[in-house]
């Protein structure tokens, strides 16, 4: 009587562990799925800023050499990720196949709104303009640890006057274990969310 029970877990088991591994072993083809949430802080004078965002990484590869040589996050060898921003108010926005460039305005201008800032991509109505630089934006693999680094610069100016606002940031992601594609997602969205809310923008208030 025991061994069809038995043979019942063991099919179970066989199972379970088929629809687990194709997600987990080498080259699943997992796209990068970041989670942003933007952080509050002084309140700025409330007001339009366009932004921009270009991307001055000397590598344009979101996903760094040792990571593609094990064939890892294949979708997002062409450069698209996915995100899901998470408000303070607890609201979500969730984005798919984004390019580099479109994630950073995205968080970039969540970041700005919690600060009482609105951001369009145009001069219609803005006050002064923020224009943010990637200098570098990778996920790879360090041994046998996903790591995730972002770089930003960002400058604050109003077309017609000479002073500008700088800020930069540049930031390391916590380390977490390559389990094939597992992991890759929590080193990239740290890197970003620490990036992007050390970002000055207080700047503004002189325009």
């Amino acid at each position: 009587m025991k061994r069809p029970l038995l043979s019942a877990r063991a099919v179970l088991a066989a199972l379970l562990l088929a629809l687990i591994l194709p997600g987990c072993g080498l080259g699943s083809g997992r796209r990068l799925s970041l989670d942003y949430r933007p952080q509050g802080g002084v309140q700025l004078a409330p007001g339009t800023v366009q932004l921009l965002v270009a991307d001055r990484r000397t590598s344009k590869n979101l996903v760094g050499p040792e990571a593609s040589s094990k064939d890892l996050l294949k979708e997002s060898q062409g450069g698209q990720l996915d995100m899901t921003t998470t408000m303070p108010t607890g609201s979500t926005i969730s984005l798919s196949h984004l390019s580099v460039e479109a994630a950073v305005f995205e968080a970039v201008k969540n970041k700005l709104q919690t600060l009482g800032i609105a951001a369009i991509p145009d001069t219609s109505g803005a006050k002064a303009r923020v224009t943010v630089y990637i200098t570098e934006f990778v996920i790879d693999v360090e041994g046998s640890d996903f790591v995730g680094r972002v770089g930003l610069r960002g400058v604050i100016d109003r077309p017609g006057l000479t002073q500008t606002y700088n800020t930069t940031a540049s930031s390391q992601g916590s380390k977490f274990k390559l389990v094939g594609d597992m992991g890759s997602n929590e080193p990239m969205s740290d890197a970003l969310n620490k990036a992007v809310n050390a970002l000055d923008f207080s700047g503004l208030n002189s325009y």
